[in-house]
């Protein structure tokens, strides 16, 4: 019987972590390719955002995980909007503070968008990341856990061991 609870123990470990690291995967990478399509569209040109050599922008990995951690259960799709609106808003605010402060970076304005501060962050942008949010937990995360639980488990494992070295490695290199 011991067996029994250590290994449904050591699966659902095994299994959340894995979700952790594909939620930030995908988040990341979707984040990397909404700045893109956006900032190309803006700027006229093809514009890669982020810092990372892989098509990436961590920050909305980083955020996804927050988000599911806090607000994952909440069924409400007017509370998930209203909370991730603030808690995303948050995050890009001291997401800004982190890179200036450590790494003499500036990756985004919001300078020239109404109800802006500091050029940091802005009404439009938090409404939208508001937005977003919804998606993650009502359409992006099911996918994932779906595709997940029909994934062998020690191919979940090996992948999300993959991921992580492959950013690790990558942050690293581009500091």
């Amino acid at each position: 019987m011991l067996n029994k609870e250590r290994n449904a123990f050591v699966k659902t470990w095994e299994f959340r972590w894995c979700h952790l690291v594909f939620i930030f995967l995908v988040s990341s990478f979707c984040g990397w390719l909404y700045e893109t399509i956006f900032t190309s569209i803006r700027w006229g040109e093809f514009a890669e955002r982020g810092f990372l050599q892989l098509p990436l922008c961590p920050v909305y990995g980083f955020g996804a995980v927050v988000l599911l951690g806090l607000f994952g259960r909440i069924k409400n799709v007017l509370t998930i909007f209203v909370t991730g609106t603030l808690v995303t808003t948050l995050i890009e605010l001291g997401a800004s503070y982190i890179l200036e402060y450590f790494f003499q970076m500036e990756l985004w304005t919001y300078r020239h968008w109404s109800y802006n501060f500091q050029g940091r962050i802005a009404l439009g942008s938090s409404i939208l990341f508001g937005v977003l949010t919804v998606l993650l937990i009502k359409a992006i995360d099911p996918i994932v856990c779906h595709f997940l639980k029909n994934m062998d488990g020690r191919s979940r494992v090996f992948m999300s061991i993959l991921i992580v070295g492959s950013i690790v490695l990558d942050t690293l290199l581009c500091l």
